[in-house]
């Protein structure tokens, strides 16, 4: 049983497989569900990576390295990862269909999505690694860096509960050495996260590997990101930035995003609609992206009779009270906000709010 992973019924209920996860008994006043408690047991898969991953080409590359040569992910880790993204990137769904198709290998998975983004996550150099790479269609760097933020967010989440006792480091990898396969990332020119984020505070602008032989601006490293905004950082994966590195009193106020709470609602309703023209009818769309989950969207469209302004509000104001997977994205603020306005193709609200808030 330790090797079980329990798993959402409403997963379950968006696949054919929701008559094994859910009995109904007879009842008075009619049918009543039953809720189980459901268990996934993996199997262990034998089949190899497919030949066509070896023709996708990366723009972003990273992964969480194992620092002692007697350390290893075991296998219930990727188990695990592969059934929480499973589960996480199947949302949104439409008409109880799953919007995302992937394909699995024995140690590794890849999946595209609706926004242009092509997403792998492997087991890699003898299970010392989990290695993260996406690739996005040209005007479509936005989505990449949202959801390479959940993406990362989710590999760390899952190694904190599964295996903690590891000494891992986390590592990107050099944009000009992302050929793939990747089957020993240390052995590229990679860039340690702390580093990047020590440098972005120092206000550097470029870094430097190993050996001194090679310089990569940062912005070749994270591009489409707002350096300014580092707390928003998509390699933090939604998590505190003191973890990573201690912001210094010179770097505080301009690094530190202004958070919001329920108590700004009217605030940034007003800024987003009244001040800045952003029409309500984007508020299922915005919701997604500041991590609201789809199901609540759907019950905030129904309790309203799909009223634009009520649901706007009503979505602000649950992203306000950081509802669902909202602390994933980096908690309510204005940063955050920014980013979700820049996803949603709003980027001129998104400049405003954080030339007005974030700098």
């Amino acid at each position: 049983m330790e090797l079980c992973e329990e798993i959402n019924p409403s997963f379950l209920r968006m696949t054919n497989l929701h008559q094994l996860g859910v009995e109904e008994e007879e009842e008075e006043g009619g049918r009543e569900r039953r809720g189980e408690r459901l268990l996934h047991f993996p199997c262990l898969l034998c089949t190899d990576r497919p030949d066509e991953m070896t023709s996708e080409v990366y723009q972003f590359g990273w992964c969480l390295q194992c620092t002692s040569k007697h350390h290893f992910f075991p296998p219930r880790y990727f188990h695990v990862l592969s059934l929480r993204l499973a589960y996480k990137m199947a949302l949104p769904q439409e008409d109880d269909k799953l919007k995302r198709c992937c394909t699995f290998w024995k140690n590794g998975l890849y999946w595209s999505n609706g926004h242009g983004v092509g997403s792998l996550v492997e087991i890699v150099d003898e299970s010392q690694c989990v290695l993260v790479m996406m690739s996005c269609e040209k005007g479509y760097s936005d989505n990449m860096v949202s959801l390479r933020r959940d993406v990362i967010g989710k590999v760390m989440s899952v190694y904190k509960e599964s295996c903690p006792s590891l000494e891992v480091k986390e590592l990107v990898i050099d944009p000009k050495e992302l050929a793939y396969p990747v089957n020993r990332p240390r052995e590229r020119t990679v860039y340690s996260v702390k580093a990047v984020m020590s440098a972005i505070v120092k206000r550097e602008e470029f870094l430097v590997n190993a050996t001194g032989t090679r310089r990569t601006g940062l912005k070749e490293i994270l591009p489409d990101e707002s350096l300014s905004d580092i707390s928003n950082l998509s390699l933090l994966g939604g998590r505190d930035i003191k973890e990573k590195i201690e912001i210094t009193e010179e770097f505080k106020t301009p690094l530190t995003p202004i958070k919001l709470d329920i108590k700004k609602l009217c605030n940034v309703i007003k800024e987003l609609t009244s001040d800045q023209h952003l029409p309500c009818f984007v508020w299922h769309r915005l919701g997604l992206q500041l991590g609201l989950y789809d199901p609540r969207l759907v019950d905030i469209d129904k309790k309203n009779r799909g009223d634009p302004v009520e649901c706007f509000r009503e979505c602000m104001s649950a992203w306000l009270r950081g509802e669902d997977g909202v602390r994933e994205k980096g908690g309510p603020s204005w940063s955050s906000l920014a980013t979700a306005l820049d996803t949603i193709e709003e980027k001129s609200i998104a400049s405003y709010i954080r030339d007005k808030y974030c700098e």
